[in-house]
Order: structure tokens, then C-alpha cells, then sequence
């Protein structure tokens, strides 16, 4: 992943860009990761100040997750901002948009975080749009999810049931 590193030492005062792009490589090196495929490109940008550096991503493509709904893979786009400072101090701390780095730290790996940008992208639920599931699978979920959508002819109501339906019809 040498690709993804930065060396600051090298770096003087001034803004610089960079262009990366993570595709299906990329994400399958990263361990345990909900994102295994993707195709996102991402712009940083990093200024220079007196030893502080801004780091400016912006990502934008599209990530295959997996629906919650039916389990087949889908595609979720990705458009994003994101970014930290990084300055030099005594010990290494991650303060999440501030990281301070030992003097005698060279360089930067970013791989971490340019993963950790798309998946923070991504909702707590990845699912398919209404009808776009798999239909196999939606049949499964109906046929066992243990919701009735009416009630068969001949079987007896709980009449526990039917004092709450008329409160819900009530309102």
C-alpha cells in the first residue's frame, strides 16, 4: 500500500493535490471490511502551514455492499468531504480530525482513513430500492417472517387481538 502514503518531512510550506483511486484492490486488502468492491475516486488536498497540515478529501464513486433486505450485492454512491489536521508533538494521538505525530514520524498512511471515509459514508441499513430486492428472497421473508396478512377462514381470532386492532382502528 505504498501508494497511499504521504511524506511530510519532504513537504514545505504550500498547498499540494493528490489523486487516488480506490478500486476493488483496495478494498479487498483492508481486513474484515464491509466494502469489498468499489470504484471511488478521491482529490486531497494538503496545505502546509508552519509544520500543520490540512488534509482535504473528497470522494466520489460508488461501493458494492451487501442489501440487508435479500443479501445480493448492490451499488451505493458515494459523494463526500472529509478531512483532519495533522501537527507534529511529543506522542502520537488520534483525536479523530486532529492527529499529533512524533517529530521523528516521516510519512503518513492514509489507507486507514480513505477506507474509513467510505464506510462512514454508508447508512446503517444498505438496502434496495422498493422492488429492486431479490424476488426469490422477498418471497422467502414473506412466506417466514411469521406476519399473516389476513386470517384464514375456520381459524379461531384471539380475542386479545381484536380488543387492540379496534383501539388502532379507533384512532
Amino acid at each position: 500500500m505504498e501508494t497511499y502514503k504521504i511524506e511530510l518531512k519532504g513537504l514545505s510550506d504550500g498547498t499540494y493535490e493528490y489523486e487516488y483511486h480506490l478500486d476493488d484492490n483496495f478494498f479487498s486488502t483492508i481486513e474484515d471490511a464491509e466494502v469489498t468492491k468499489g470504484d471511488v475516486r478521491v482529490q486531497l488536498l494538503v496545505k502546509k502551514i508552519e509544520g500543520n497540515f490540512d488534509f482535504k478529501f473528497l470522494l466520489k464513486g460508488v461501493v458494492k455492499v451487501q442489501c440487508n433486505r435479500c443479501l445480493d450485492e448492490m451499488d451505493y454512491q458515494i459523494d463526500a468531504e472529509n478531512g483532519f489536521t495533522v501537527k507534529y508533538g511529543k506522542e502520537n494521538i488520534d483525536e479523530g480530525d486532529k492527529l499529533v505525530i512524533t517529530e521523528d514520524c516521516n510519512e503518513i498512511d492514509l489507507t486507514w482513513y480513505l477506507y474509513e471515509f467510505v464506510a462512514l459514508e454508508l447508512p446503517i441499513t444498505c438496502t434496495h430500492a422498493e422492488g429492486e430486492c431479490n424476488s426469490e428472497m422477498e418471497s422467502l421473508l414473506q412466506k417466514y417472517s411469521g406476519a399473516k396478512e389476513s386470517q384464514e377462514e375456520g381459524e379461531p381470532v384471539d380475542s386479545r387481538w381484536s380488543e387492540l386492532k379496534k383501539l388502532i382502528d379507533n384512532n
